[in-house]
């Protein structure tokens, strides 16, 4: 089972076998290199744990853990988590600061917990059995474990259809359930309990709105001390840098922090000529006087990666953007092995087109109702599949999920009315989406829309697309990446913001862009978004016309009546087309391939897992407690 995953720790595995349970782990050594061998045990070894990510105020919680009496045999994070689970309970994860998958087994009561932390950086992953539970950080360990039969969960493909990724706690995978961020699960005596959220970003005081001033000087603060406290390691880090505000606030500020120079990571693409943003990154690698290493490749160049990164991914997602992060983990990996990111900023302070049209839903709510029956009967006559259409919907309506999903959906209704075959009966996406969310179409209608609709991205599109991809991505090419914007004491802060503080004159992320100033060029704080690849995504999809031809219309995926035949025709009849208009095909394109890949006897997720079985063999048993 850990064998499959040995990508994410190359450097060593642990295992714990004991009555009812059975652990195992792969290491990436990054602190303490030489101790902190998991699992980990306390004193008297009832209570052991193994976890994935970083805790990083571990230093702090070692002080408060020797003062109170622990003895601490290790000089890593890991020893703290049993040690607090001694003090606190399951409550012990309240006092984590950091990005974590983490399983603990109390030998006492017989209770294993399971904790994700809360943004959701990292993945876990369960499946309730008939004789227990299975939990691992990656679906491939359950299948090489021989625990689960993959296959396709009907109802997840609806939502990947209509978002291009899957959100939580479904995934593809019938019968396995990713635990929801800042949320614990327990098993015990034959029974799963949970999941229980143990946070909200509201949970933490936002330390008062003040002025302006007082705002940006507050935010610049938390910045600081979430960027250096994702510094501390053993081994050397860098910073990926892709030319936008972000990363390279985030560089700038580990600059600030730093004894010598960074190492900083770009990656461009000639298809993306006219906006390839390798000259802005290193225009901000000049500015630090950093170590830049860049890479200008062709999404032509990468023919066979697709499916290694896809069984990386494991979730597919409808944006090939992480065949890009895939070349840039790699890139970096070169040079180090932990690199900070700018990601999340973006669903943090509303960097978005969706989030511009939620702030606009919030001024339309002051407009005469004439008026806004006037805008809902424009949106019914418009093609569903325009912007336009999109905007006027996503303006009218009061419900959170139907705004989503109008900004957001890959393929709008009447195309999956065409495109799903009889075998797709999953179930209606506003429906399914609620139902994930908890059954809630609203976050809180005390609320704005524009603060709901974030709200919704840190519960859906941030760890499930975005953090999914970025961590499967990473891991692959042995690199741990880290996130500043996902420390919760920032988010909770910014989730606090006035509207005025995220989004001014239609301009995102503008308390951002006033903080950076001084410590990013003006030119890059003024410089409009760029999608990462996406240019690179329209040209691999018509460089790869045939495969995805080959695929789509092959005799398999025709008897699977997932998609039909005669829509798919139809649409490999035209050009892929660039933005929107290529996304239901290359959606339609990833979930075909996924399955070959998966479920279909012959595909590599079933080789590789046959064949870590078989590197291991009977020794090699499934992380099932009893």
């Amino acid at each position: 089972m850990t064998e499959v995953m040995t990508h994410r720790g190359p450097d060593e595995d642990g295992h714990l076998r004991s009555e009812g349970i059975a652990m195992g782990m792969r290491r990436l050594s990054i602190i303490d290199l030489a101790g902190s061998h998991q699992p980990v045990g306390n004193e008297d070894g009832t209570v052991s744990t193994v976890f994935n990510g970083e805790i990083f105020n571990f230093l702090e919680i070692r002080r408060e853990l020797a003062a109170r009496g622990h003895r601490l045999s290790s000089k890593g994070d890991t020893e703290t988590i049993v040690h607090l689970y001694e003090d606190h309970g399951i409550d012990f994860v309240q006092r984590l600061r950091g990005m974590f998958a983490i399983a603990v087994w109390d030998a006492p009561k017989r209770r294993l917990v399971l904790a994700r932390d809360r943004l959701g950086v990292k993945p876990l992953y369960y499946a309730v059995l008939s004789d227990g539970l299975a939990f691992a950080s990656e679906v491939k360990c359950l299948v090489a474990a021989g625990v689960i039969e993959p296959a396709l969960d009907l109802e997840a493909a609806e939502l990947f259809l209509a978002l291009g990724y899957v959100p939580g706690p479904r995934t593809l995978f019938a019968g396995v359930r990713k635990l929801p961020p800042a949320s614990t699960v327990q098993w015990r005596a034959g029974e799963l309990i949970g999941p229980s959220d143990y946070w909200t970003p509201s949970d933490d005081p936002p330390f008062g709105v003040g002025s302006w001033q007082e705002d940006q000087e507050h935010l610049l603060h938390l910045l600081r001390s979430a960027v250096r406290s994702r510094m501390i390691s053993d081994v050397p880090l860098g910073v990926m840098l892709s030319g936008g505000l972000d990363s390279s606030l985030v560089a700038a500020l580990m600059a600030e922090a730093s004894s010598g120079p960074l190492n900083t990571f770009s990656i461009g693409f000639v298809e993306d000529a006219d906006a390839n943003e390798l000259a802005w990154a290193r225009k901000a690698a000049t500015r630090l006087g950093s170590n830049h290493h860049e890479l200008l490749t062709s999404a032509s160049e990468h023919e066979d990666l697709l499916d290694d990164a896809l069984w990386h991914l494991e979730e597919p997602i409808s944006d090939l953007s992480f065949l890009g992060f895939l070349l840039l983990s790699r890139l970096a990996r070169e040079t180090v092995t932990v690199a900070l990111c700018g990601q999340a900023a973006d669903e943090l302070l509303a960097g978005y087109p969706k989030h511009r049209a939620a702030h606009a839903a919030d001024l339309a709510a002051y407009a005469p109702e004439p008026l806004r029956r006037l805008a809902g009967t424009a949106a019914d006559r418009l093609n569903e599949r325009t912007r336009a259409h999109r905007l006027l919907l996503s303006i009218t309506t009061d419900d959170d999920v139907e705004r989503l999903l109008a900004m957001s959906r890959v393929v709008t209704p009447g195309l999956r009315d065409s495109l799903g075959g009889p075998a797709l009966v999953g179930g209606e996406p506003g429906a399914l989406l609620r139902e994930s969310l908890g059954g809630s179409a609203s976050i809180s209608d005390s609320r704005s829309r524009l603060s709901r609709t974030l709200l919704l991205d840190l519960r859906t599109a941030l760890p499930d697309l975005m953090f999914l991809y970025f961590d499967k991505m990473s891991m692959a090419a042995s690199l741990e990446v880290r996130v500043p914007f996902a420390d919760h004491d920032l988010v909770s802060f910014c989730t606090a913001l006035p509207d005025n503080r995220r989004i001014r004159r239609l301009r995102g992320k503008e308390i951002l862009r006033r903080v950076s100033v001084g410590l990013v060029e003006d030119s890059i704080i003024e410089r409009p978004k760029r999608g990462f690849f996406r240019a690179a995504s329209a040209s691999w999809l018509d460089h790869n016309s045939s495969l995805v031809r080959d695929t789509l219309l092959d005799r398999r995926c025709a008897e699977r009546g997932l998609l039909d035949p005669t829509t798919l025709r139809a649409w490999l009849a035209r050009p892929a087309g660039r933005g929107r208009g290529g996304e239901p095909l290359l959606t339609a394109f990833m979930l075909e391939r996924w399955h070959r890949l998966f479920i279909d006897a012959d595909g590599i997720g079933h080789q590789r897992a046959r064949a870590a079985r078989l590197a291991t063999g009977a020794e090699d048993q499934p992380i099932v407690p009893r």
